[in-house]
């Protein structure tokens, strides 16, 4: 078995030349990263990747299954391409069958398959532990230490998402939900401590810990695999509303973990209704205050340009922001990505049907405004972020005196010299759509 690692190709084209380094290779999986949102939001460069892979493998007679979150919507678009089976769901069983020449397989589409959706896995624990012996660790230390950032290596625990925030598209494990041990994710975590001693971990899932009393039984087996050792820092996704109970945010200093990302997308309660979000404004900030009180730093997931969303409503988002003052922000338009009750409602009057790359970032559908207002309220809410964080700038320079933290300081001044302006320019730029999108309800 080979595993080619394409994080650090950009050139799809050279998959052949990859190919012909490992001739013992007889049939080729092309998997991509379930939990990556570029894969759901840039569908063109990805299939167009995915083209010059399966042309590649073609060329050399290679028999292909192929999956991920596009492939699962669409999966004759990869048998067109030439794939020779394409998987609608999770791919494991599936690829094990399909290897081990079943046929009528479920969730398999093309060769050999039955089609359908393959039911999501409900034993975690029955996957191997991952073989992070086929991986070029060093490459990633690599990297990480060129950006001047700890090396951080990527671990999930679970799988699925029960909630139903009408934007989010579940195009592998719908609303399902299914979580590994946490003796098993204790294991792994210890294993790969001890072989690739990483400086810390993100774990991916979309929500960490979601499942009652497990995250006070992985304290527990860290405990007891790492006794006095530290623990290594993580961090993780969650959601506010399951961070009101001052005794988990302490469970969760208590094993490592460092930062967690919240998706708080507006400060509008009105909105977060709209969405369906089934969490409060209140409830972001609780959650805030109990973290900073733990020690644990804050990030802040934003979305701009949702049906109904008024220029008050953008700026009680940079209000959010001004008296949060979180670590980090991560601001994007509302994408209307395919499968969501949110498509549903905006499919009529959309312009684009994709972002080319992820930083596009622009509305494709009639939003409340124009797209230079969203370009505007992203800057906007960059300078609030930045001013918020200056008293933290400060302390970091007074504490740690070199460039880099005057470098910050002085950024933070610059964005506080722009912040006035970015006000201004807000306003002026607010001129409603006429023909947009009309709020929910």
């Amino acid at each position: 078995m080979v595993f080619i690692d394409r994080m650090f190709s950009e050139d799809p084209g050279d998959f052949g030349a990859v190919l012909d380094r490992h001739p013992g290779i007889d049939a080729v999986a092309i998997i991509g990263d379930d939990h990556s949102v570029a894969m759901k939001q840039c569908p063109a460069a990805i299939r167009q990747a995915g083209r010059a892979m399966l042309a590649a493998c073609a060329a050399r007679g290679l028999p292909t299954l192929v999956s991920g979150p596009d492939v699962s919507d669409h999966p004759d678009v990869y048998l067109d391409a030439g794939a020779t089976a394409a998987v609608s769901g999770e791919v494991q069983e599936v690829l094990i069958e399909w290897l081990d020449g079943h046929r009528a397989i479920e969730g398999l589409h093309g060769t050999r398959g039955a089609g359908g959706r393959r039911a999501p896995m409900s034993d975690l624990d029955s996957l191997p532990a991952p073989a992070w012996n086929l991986v070029d660790l060093a490459a990633y230390r690599s990297a990480w230490e060129a950006s001047g950032a700890p090396w951080e290596l990527n671990l999930s625990t679970a799988r699925g998402c029960p909630y139903r925030c009408n934007w989010c598209a579940k195009p592998t494990w719908g609303r399902s939900y299914a979580v590994r041990s946490p003796g098993r994710v204790v294991e792994d975590l210890v294993a790969l401590i001890d072989q690739a001693k990483p400086d810390g971990l993100w774990f991916t899932d979309d929500i960490f810990a979601l499942k009652p009393g497990w995250l006070a039984a992985f304290h527990a087996a860290l405990d007891e695999a790492l006794g006095p050792r530290p623990r290594l820092p993580y961090r993780c996704l969650s959601r506010a509303d399951l961070l009101q109970d001052e005794g988990v945010v302490a469970l969760l200093a208590a094993t490592g973990c460092r930062e967690v990302w919240l998706g708080a997308e507006s400060g509008s309660d009105r909105i977060l209704e709209a969405m369906d979000k089934d969490c409060t404004v209140a409830e972001v900030e609780r959650a805030v205050g109990l973290l900073r009180r733990h020690g644990i730093g804050v990030g802040l997931f934003l979305q701009l340009g949702y049906p109904g969303e008024s220029l008050a409503d953008v700026e009680a988002t940079a209000s959010m922001v001004r008296r949060l003052a979180p670590e980090g922000i991560g601001i994007s338009v509302s994408y209307p990505l395919p499968g969501t009750v949110f498509h549903e409602r905006v499919a009529a009057t959309m312009t684009d049907t994709h972002w080319e790359g992820s930083m596009d970032n622009r509305p494709l559908f009639r939003a409340p405004y124009r797209e230079p207002f969203y370009t505007v309220a992203k800057r906007l809410l960059q300078h609030e972020h930045a001013v918020a964080r200056a008293p933290a700038a400060v302390e970091a320079l007074v504490r740690s005196p070199g460039r880099r933290s005057l470098r910050r300081v002085l950024a933070c001044a610059a964005h506080g010299l722009a912040l006035p302006v970015a006000r201004r320019r807000l306003r002026r730029a607010a001129r409603p759509d006429p023909d947009a999108v009309p709020a929910v309800g």
